[in-house]
């Protein structure tokens, strides 16, 4: 047997990247279905238990992160390029069927690159794939195929000719860089909506404050919001569920310095928890811009507190929530979900 010179991606927790690969292939350890908080600290935590399958369900109508890890068999530093697909659930599933059923990452990217993998380490995509599932009736197959400069993607691509079972065997065993991870959705925790914004960029550098805004939501009602491109620092804009606690207005922010030139799609969810629903409830997601002081947006600026009486600040380092920072803002956007 030959061992594979890539970047492995496991059929299973046995596969050593001898190839041609032998054993189960629909529970590949490598192809992380994580559920609806981007991780804060993806390379490291995945790294770390890259001896266990720690694929969770995904949750129905709420924005999912899926991530990718690998392995660099090679003698040099490597970076692979993962893309992911998925399909309804299948005994044969032929690239027929999921080849054109892409998953993107927050930023509408096809792609997600694990970078620099040192030789015999585990790299991580930074930027993981996200997916709004909303067919809970049926199973789904997620399916990766990782590329690098010596196996292009192209060259990974299964042929047109693959019509029977054997031949699909027959790919999956030669392909050490492709990985299939059966999956279930479930309704538990789910919201009642998740919709997704976008957020543009911007040609300077900012200290945005987000904020989502509720009216007239029932007491235990929560909200969230997320996004899973990465800010320069690692860090990945979040705001977990958060319980309601006033019905009139409640709203909850947070803070980020924001760098030139960075965007991405950013998702905000709703969950009525069974409590029903008040009429002309609606749920907004804004951004506002820090004054500085001295910058172009200062004759306009009026105190954070002025802006948003009713916010809470949602604090990074401890996640309780604090007193509103005494900032001077400008709100430039919003977008919002309203049911009459």
């Amino acid at each position: 047997m030959a061992q594979y010179d890539g970047i492995l991606i496991r059929q299973n927790l046995q596969d050593t990247g001898s190839v041609p690969r032998t054993g189960g292939w629909t529970a590949c350890p490598d192809l992380i279905p994580w559920g609806t908080e981007p991780v804060q600290k993806p390379t490291s935590l995945f790294k770390g238990n890259y001896d266990k399958n720690v694929g969770q369900a995904l949750v129905a109508k709420a924005q999912n992160y899926i991530y990718v890890r690998g392995k660099n068999l090679t003698s040099s530093a490597l970076t692979g390029t993962a893309r992911v697909f998925f399909a309804p659930q299948s005994i044969f599933l032929y690239p027929s069927q999921w080849l054109k059923n892409t998953m993107k990452t927050t930023n509408g990217s096809e792609t997600s690159d694990i970078t620099d993998v040192a030789p015999n380490d585990i790299g991580v995509t930074i930027d993981p794939f996200t997916w709004i599932p909303s067919d809970i009736n049926e199973h789904h197959c997620l399916i990766t195929i990782v590329s690098t400069p010596d196996h292009p993607y192209e060259r990974q691509l299964p042929g047109d000719n693959i019509t029977s079972l054997n031949d699909l065997a027959a790919w999956i065993a030669k392909t050490g860089g492709t990985g299939w991870h059966n999956i279930q959705i479930t309704t538990a925790g789910a919201p009642t909506f998740t919709n997704s914004t976008k957020y543009p960029g911007s040609s300077t550098a900012e200290k945005i404050i987000f904020t989502l805004t509720a009216e007239n939501l029932k007491i235990g009602t929560e909200i969230s919001f997320s996004c899973g491109t990465p800010l320069p620092d690692g860090t990945y804009i979040n705001l977990p569920k958060t319980k309601v606690t006033k019905e009139t207005q409640f709203q909850v922010s947070l803070t980020y310095d924001v760098p030139a030139g960075w965007e991405s799609e950013m998702s905000y969810s709703y969950y009525e928890n069974g409590l029903g629903k008040l009429p002309r409830f609606r749920v907004s997601m804004s951004a506002s811009v820090v004054s500085q002081g001295k910058d172009a947006v200062a004759a306009y600026a009026k105190p954070a507190l002025e802006v948003f009486p009713n916010s809470l600040h949602h604090d990074l380092k401890t996640g309780m929530l604090r007193d509103m920072p005494v900032y001077n803002i400008v709100p430039v956007g919003s977008d919002s979900t309203q049911v009459k």
